[in-house]
């Protein structure tokens, strides 16, 4: 089987070790420059150019963006990532293979409904936690739900983070994974 140039290379995110270098897994890749990622506090590598990536059996689509998660704009080592899903299909893939894979997770926040003055839902969200999936990484599933014309549209953030990591800058939190956590708890 031949392969061209431009080919992108095919990448299990799930099965990265964080030992990677990122600059490599961008490589010939469109993407953000070192920006802060607000989610996390840290800089990141975001890339909307995902052909090739995959979480486990789940393939991202054009509909998704990774953002690698750097410890710092310096040395730019791998400590986590996001990855984003925009449509309900996608979401509810993503939610099930984690579910079955990882078991039980911590309900950060459970799925709600809010609602307009007339009773009709326009936007919910659910948060859940499965606490050390690997050795020294924690995943957080988080999801937001919008009606659009009457009909439900499900986005949902994946971060897949090293629970030893600090943020970026000086905060109340000891770790970027208590910034996560706290982000979808009352």
């Amino acid at each position: 089987m031949g392969y061209s140039c431009s080919a992108q290379q095919k990448v299990d995110l799930e099965k990265l070790t964080f030992k990677e270098d990122p600059r490599v897994i961008v490589k010939d890749r469109k993407k953000s420059a070192d920006r802060t990622e607000p989610l996390t506090s840290l800089p990141a590598y975001t890339t909307y150019d995902i052909e090739g990536y995959s979480f486990g059996p789940v393939s991202l689509t054009e509909h998704c963006f990774v953002a690698f998660l750097l410890n710092s704009i310096e040395e730019k080592k791998l400590v986590g990532l996001i990855i984003g899903f925009e449509t309900t299909a996608e979401s509810e893939a993503i939610y099930k293979y984690v579910s079955q894979r990882y078991g039980k997770s911590v309900v950060l926040q459970k799925e709600a409904q809010l609602k307009d003055s007339h009773n009709k839902p326009y936007q919910g969200s659910s948060a859940f936690l499965w606490r050390n999936i690997q050795p020294g990484k924690s995943l957080l599933l988080s999801s937001i739900y919008e009606f659009v014309d009457g009909k439900p549209i499900k986005h949902t953030d994946l971060v897949l983070i090293n629970n030893d990591q600090k943020p970026a800058y000086e905060t109340n939190f000891k770790t970027v994974l208590d910034r996560v956590i706290k982000t979808y708890t009352p």
